[in-house]
This record gives C-alpha cells, sequence and structure tokens, in this order.
C-alpha cells in the first residue's frame, strides 16, 4: 500500500477539543497541523497535554476523502469538540455550490477574530498552495459571482493610506524606469566615443 499521506488527529487536553487532518509526507517529518484557529507549534514545541494519533495511511488523493467524509462525519456530531473550520477538501476538489463544506452557514464573531489573528503575516505553506491551485484548475467564475463581484466594485473608492501606498509605489517604479533609461543612454554614448576613439588610432 502506498504511504504517500496519513490522517491524523490531534487531542488538546487541556481544552478537550481536536484537530483532524491529513499531510502528504511522512510522520517523522516537520509538519504538525495547518489548523487557521489553533496555535502554531514545531515538533519540539508541542504544548503540554496535546498529543497526536495516525489514523490511516495511503495516497493523498485516499487520504483526502477520509478527511473530507470524516470531518463532515464530526461536524454533524461534535462540531465544537474540533479546531477545524471546514470539512476539509471534498472529492475532486470540488468545493462549489452545495459542495463547499460552509455552504449556508458562516463564521461566528468570534471565529472571524481569531482567523483575522492568526492570517496576519502568515504565509501558506507548499502544501496549502498545492491545494488551492489545484481548486482553481479549471474553475470558472460564474455569471450571478461576476455580477455580484461588479456590484461589490462600483463605487468603491480607496482610503487616503491607500492612495498614498499607490502613489508612493508608482513613484519609486518611475524613478527606477528613468535611472534604468539613464543608464542605458549613458552605456550607449560610452560605446560610441569608444568606437570613435578606435577607429581614430586606425
Amino acid at each position: 500500500m502506498s504511504s504517500e499521506s496519513f490522517l491524523y488527529i490531534w487531542y488538546d487536553a487541556p481544552n478537550k477539543k481536536y484537530y483532524l487532518g491529513k499531510h502528504k509526507g511522512s510522520p517523522d517529518d516537520s509538519y504538525t497541523h495547518s489548523s487557521t484557529v489553533w496555535e502554531s507549534f514545531t515538533k519540539s514545541t508541542i504544548p503540554d497535554g496535546v498529543r497526536r494519533r495516525i489514523l490511516a495511511y495511503g495516497t493523498d488523493e485516499e487520504m483526502t476523502k477520509l478527511e473530507h467524509n470524516l470531518l463532515l462525519n464530526r461536524r454533524q456530531k461534535c462540531w465544537d469538540r474540533y479546531y477545524n473550520v471546514s470539512a476539509g477538501w471534498p472529492l475532486l476538489f470540488d468545493i462549489s455550490g452545495t459542495n463547499n463544506p460552509m455552504y449556508g452557514r458562516k463564521h461566528s464573531e468570534e471565529t472571524r477574530k481569531k482567523l483575522s489573528e492568526v492570517n496576519k503575516g502568515k504565509k501558506h505553506s507548499e502544501e496549502s498552495k498545492k491545494k488551492m491551485s489545484e481548486v482553481q484548475k479549471g474553475k470558472k467564475v460564474s455569471e450571478e459571482t461576476r455580477k455580484r463581484m461588479s456590484e461589490a466594485n462600483k463605487g468603491r473608492k480607496h482610503s487616503e493610506e491607500s492612495k498614498k501606498k499607490m502613489r508612493a509605489y508608482w513613484q519609486t517604479q518611475t524613478e527606477k524606469y528613468k535611472s534604468k533609461r539613464m543608464q542605458i543612454v549613458a552605456n550607449a554614448r560610452w560605446k560610441k566615443h569608444r568606437e570613435m576613439k578606435e577607429q581614430a588610432n586606425v
């Protein structure tokens, strides 16, 4: 059996909460979890009372499906005991419409605040980037979504701070262009001068 990925579950005893996920790699590598609301930690800084159990091994596709199915089950029975905020990645990576784990649901104000705090300055892991890339491949924006995006952007105004940043950015780009242009002209003049000098010495 291939074991390119594995399914795991963390138990946070002090808070009596779980986090279930899958990882493409080995249980012995440096990966711990990818929760957006639970505190981050490394293998050497695992909090007291927190432990992990490996549930299954298999191909990445198999573990993705199993993760999704198990999280759907947890969401129906004991979702409040999990740090997960969605039911993983649905089959065939289709998260549009009713396949979306958050379809018809909204994050609570508390969850939104936690997500905002956790994501400040946070960079996506290579695995997360691959997942997002898979989701976007061949994905088309529906006409309804386009209309909503159009409506949302109508009359939108930039704040003064945003305007200053944009002006500063374009000023920097203009100065870089001028500097580069001047360097090109100077090099051309020097080259011409050198050629004329070489011809005079013939």
